[in-house]
């Protein structure tokens, strides 16, 4: 998500500097592998944070809305990343908050500073669904978008690339489609060992059946490298099962790629199956059709964009399902043309809206900017890299924030 907007930035930018707000040793590393400079503005009190940020005097911003602006993860995460976003727009740095999606279980404790809020911050709500919600919840106009990893260009240039992509042709010499399959271990929100033990069971079971009656190689797909919560935690197990009964009809390589990497991927294949959201959107972003097993509603809306039908939406307990989650698999398969077709007709518009967010940022400015991005350390199912993130402690509490809030946005 990250490197899409900065990928599109610096179409008119390509000196454009990055800093990334950074709450952890490993974080800080990252940011310099990636180019960017790590800016210490988050695991510390709100105007030591400010001074920061301005210390590095970007001249724009933008804070990564995904998955938490709505306070269902945290409140106070939502709230200082909205507040630090306000203290940067009303100093004359032009901000925007990239396509969020907003939960029908919206925090009432964030309705406030989403009111308050400097009308110079632009707001970007990534699907129908999540923006008839925020209108409903507040006064404050956004816009509707859509995310903004469709901005994200596919890379080719890594090491396993030219293997995998022989290994789908040789499936296709053989008559196969080819579907990629990803499953993670937050599906369930702290699963258990023995939730975990039938999410496997019943991938494993699933896959063997059609295999059995469907001309169908399967392409393992991990999108989340982090240990014992990233998918290889289920990947594994699956492939384990499966692969004595398939042999070469299945594909498993858990060498950490990055995002771009993966989407080039998904673009070798005929279909997607996915509990990752960002992988389904590397595979609509490549024109390839997906059948999701959902966490929260957020897919729903995704869908929405493509007018993409829901029957190919399986929750938790269905995931865990092995006969509910093989009459998925089934249905995908037998449908894969014409949900193609859905896909394609739809998808100009969707990487069309996906980029005006970028607008506000887009008017004269001189090609050597400086921006400065803000993101979520919750450690959320809505990821798009393999870095490891914890939330770090704030001065804030419950109870403190909603005054904090207001007192900030009236100081400022």
């Amino acid at each position: 998500m990250i490197q899409g907007l900065i990928t599109k930035l610096r179409i008119d930018r390509p000196d454009l500097e990055v800093g990334v707000v950074v709450a952890s040793d490993q974080a800080r590393a990252r940011a310099k592998v990636l180019g960017f400079a790590p800016i210490d503005a988050w695991d510390c009190g709100f105007e030591e944070a400010v001074r920061a940020m301005l210390v590095f005097g970007p001249e724009l911003m933008v804070t990564i809305g995904a998955d938490v602006m709505d306070g269902y993860y945290s409140p106070l995460t939502t709230s200082k990343l909205l507040l630090l976003s306000d203290a940067m727009a009303r100093r004359g740095v032009r901000t925007i908050v990239s396509g969020f999606s907003f939960n029908a279980s919206a925090n009432p404790l964030v309705r406030d500073v989403f009111d308050e809020l400097s009308a110079r911050i632009k707001l970007n709500v990534r699907d129908p669904i999540s923006f008839d919600r925020f209108q409903r919840f507040t006064r404050t106009p956004a816009r509707l978008v859509a995310d903004a990893a469709f901005l994200l260009e596919p890379r080719a240039d890594f090491p396993s690339m030219a293997e995998a992509a022989a290994w789908v042709q040789a499936q296709r010499d053989l008559g196969n489609t080819v579907l990629g399959f990803n499953m993670h271990p937050m599906l369930i929100k702290n699963a258990s060992g023995e939730q975990l033990a039938r999410l496997i069971d019943a991938s494993a079971t699933s896959i063997s059946a059609v295999a059995e009656t469907r001309p169908v190689a399967f392409l393992f797909l991990p999108h989340d490298f982090r240990g014992k919560d990233g998918d290889d935690a289920c990947l594994g197990p699956i492939f384990r099962a499966v692969s004595g009964r398939l042999g070469d009809r299945v594909r498993y390589d858990s060498t950490p790629i990055a995002a771009a990497n993966l989407k080039a991927l998904a673009g070798l294949i005929d279909g997607v199956v996915t509990a990752r959201m960002h992988l389904a959107i590397a595979a609509l972003g490549m024109g390839r059709p997906v059948a999701s097993l959902t966490y929260q509603d957020k897919f729903q809306g995704l869908f929405a964009h493509f007018s993409y039908p829901e029957k190919f939406l399986l929750d938790p307990s269905g995931a865990a399902d092995a006969q509910r989650l093989t009459t998925l698999l089934n249905d995908f398969v037998d449908n894969l043309p014409a949900l193609h077709r859905i896909v394609e007709s739809a998808l100009p518009q969707v990487k069309s809206i996906s980029a005006s967010q970028l607008s506000e940022l887009a008017t004269s400015t001189p090609s050597a900017a400086r921006l400065v991005e803000a993101r979520s350390c919750h450690d959320t199912a809505d990821k798009d890299d393999n870095a490891t993130t914890h939330e770090p402690a704030t001065t804030m509490t419950h109870r403190e924030f909603p005054s904090l809030a207001k007192a900030r946005l009236q100081h400022y």
